[in-house]
């Protein structure tokens, strides 16, 4: 679908109104008359595109999204079908849930839903998602990243776009590493990555040195923070998540245990004296920032901060691409998974057929160049056109192009499962019980532990 923009007319009287559908809008298909320069009157039709975001108003995400509406409503967008098109939004923040669940029992969904990209596979078993597919065009989807187009394509069919990503690697002190000994050639690149056992092995020279050796792992970051950091864990080591009804063989393969094991070694104390840790646990959120610890897991975010906030550390560290899995040979994963995905927008299933041409392209605006460059100068999401991440001056050079690269060669994507709410949670519990490993003593069995998580994943009914 090409979207079009028109020059405004003058508008000089109501023609008619369609009554409201699904989306909750009074007046939602409009009708006017019009007068071009040469005196000529045409029936103009305005389709109102209504969309529930997932921040509030006076948050800066939201504040940005209310800025894209209104470039969008100031843009004259035209639809594939010939209608102009314009475009509201509500502001729910935590309440969306709230909102989708009374909607889902009395109707009135909106045009166009925020959706994270992990409950995709959810929203559309359940029903609430449209697929795009017949409406997008392979060059609209070639114009996003693959990541995008990857988690919002259940079973064959595009249901979601997304304006941002946040790419995730491992940031590091190029002072304290070369302090002790490692110089610009040693860091990982995409070409040749540092394993796990390579950041361990830096820690043990660093503590050995009497140096800062500690790394923020942000274990229990948001909601959805345990799997987005670490399932590529599993994909590093060979192995996958499963299907809704067989986790547990999944997690429970070689591949995907020793994936897992790969963290054990940050959350033991070998080598420690006692109450020494491998791993951060202050609530300094600013620890590696500030200079105060060597490594930290973590996406897009402190990029930005450290060029506004912290200009002083900017060239004191680095950023090396997301660990990957290193077998007991040596030999290291060839595959590329990092941490990824962030909030998308699909067409619901309140949004009437005759809207359809009028909401994507609304959606293919709301997640197209311009609105993903604006949330990247924003907030410090990575852009999700190609074409801005690749031109981006910023994005070119230094710790940033690292994520960028990052992300262009990534190949997973988070799990995409029905039953995704159940399988984060047995996840992120299997985290926290590798990280109390001290406390379980001789009792400690992870290949039991994931078994059992799994097994509750399998066994836990999907409702129809």
């Amino acid at each position: 679908m090409k979207l079009s923009r028109l020059a405004p007319l003058a508008l000089v009287g109501l023609f008619a109104l369609t009554a409201c559908g699904g989306s909750g809008q009074s007046n939602d298909i409009q009708q006017s008359e019009s007068i071009d320069e040469q005196g000529s009157i045409h029936i103009v039709t305005t389709k109102i595109i209504n969309v529930w975001v997932h921040k509030s108003e006076s948050e800066d995400e939201g504040k940005i999204y209310k800025s894209i509406m209104e470039n969008f409503n100031q843009a004259g967008i035209v639809a594939a079908d010939g209608s102009r098109v314009q475009m509201t939004m509500e502001f729910l923040g935590t309440n969306i849930d709230t909102r989708i669940s009374a909607a889902l029992v009395t109707g009135g969904l909106p045009d166009i839903l925020a959706v994270d990209s992990s409950e995709v596979a959810g929203r559309v078993h359940y029903d609430i998602l449209k697929s795009i597919d017949d409406y997008v065009s392979a060059e609209e989807k070639s114009s996003y990243v693959d990541s995008v187009i990857d988690q919002g394509t259940i079973d064959g069919k595009l249901y979601t776009l997304s304006a941002m990503e946040a790419p995730g690697g491992l940031y590091y002190n190029k002072d304290m590493l070369k302090a002790v000994g490692y110089s610009d050639a040693d860091f990982g690149t995409i070409e040749n990555p540092w394993s796990w056992d390579d950041v361990h092995e830096a820690q043990k020279k660093l503590y050995a040195a009497n140096q800062p050796y500690q790394i923020n792992l942000h274990n229990g970051f948001g909601t959805d923070g345990d799997m987005y950091f670490y399932s590529p864990l599993i994909y590093s080591a060979g192995g996958d998540f499963g299907t809704d009804n067989h986790v547990k063989e999944a997690l429970t393969s070689p591949e995907a245990l020793a994936g897992l094991k790969e963290l054990e070694p940050f959350y033991g104390t070998e080598g420690l004296g006692s109450n020494e840790r491998w791993i951060y646990e202050g609530s300094n959120d600013l620890a590696f920032v500030q200079g105060q610890i060597p490594f930290s897991i973590y996406g897009p975010w402190d990029v930005t901060t450290i060029r506004n906030d912290y200009p002083q550390f900017a060239n004191s560290y680095g950023i090396m691409p997301y660990p990957v899995y290193e077998d007991a040979s040596g030999k290291k994963s060839g595959r590329v998974a990092i941490p990824c995905g962030s909030y998308a927008f699909g067409i619901t299933r309140d949004c009437r057929d005759e809207k359809m041409d009028a909401a994507v392209a609304a959606l293919l605006y709301l997640t197209g160049k311009e609105a993903s460059e604006e949330l990247y100068y924003g907030i410090g999401t990575y852009p999700t056109n190609k074409e801005s991440l690749a031109n981006i001056p910023e994005l070119k050079e230094g710790p940033a192009k690292v994520l960028a690269d990052s992300l262009n060669a990534n190949e997973y994507t988070r799990p995409k499962q029905i039953k995704y709410p159940q399988l984060r949670e047995a996840f992120g519990s299997i985290l926290t019980y590798m990280k109390n490993r001290a406390y379980y003593g001789n009792d400690y069995d992870l290949d039991g532990y994931v078994a059992q998580q799994a097994q509750i994943v399998d066994n836990d009914q999907i409702s129809n």
